[in-house]
């Protein structure tokens, strides 16, 4: 089983979510995501993103969804 660095994984996490990635490599992808502290939470957001625009369909759904992300962009981080 390929080991998978944290950028290796963050590159396929998109083609794991549409089920495009060989069996092999979404193992690998399952197992990075498994024992690694840092990547889950972008797999996480990523499955909530697709979530909210399945859920938000419409033209004007869309344009809130937009709006709440660039708000939540522009206010300020509590992090470093």
């Amino acid at each position: 089983m390929t080991v998978l660095s944290c950028p290796e994984a963050r590159s396929m996490v998109s083609d794991y979510i549409d089920g495009d990635l060989p069996p092999a490599l979404a193992r690998s992808l399952e197992e990075h995501l498994q024992s690694c502290p840092w990547c889950p939470p972008l797999y996480a957001s990523l499955v909530e993103t697709l979530a909210d625009l399945k859920a938000h369909d419409d033209a004007a759904g869309v344009e809130r969804l937009v709006a709440r992300v660039l708000d939540a962009i522009a206010r300020p981080s509590d992090g470093p």
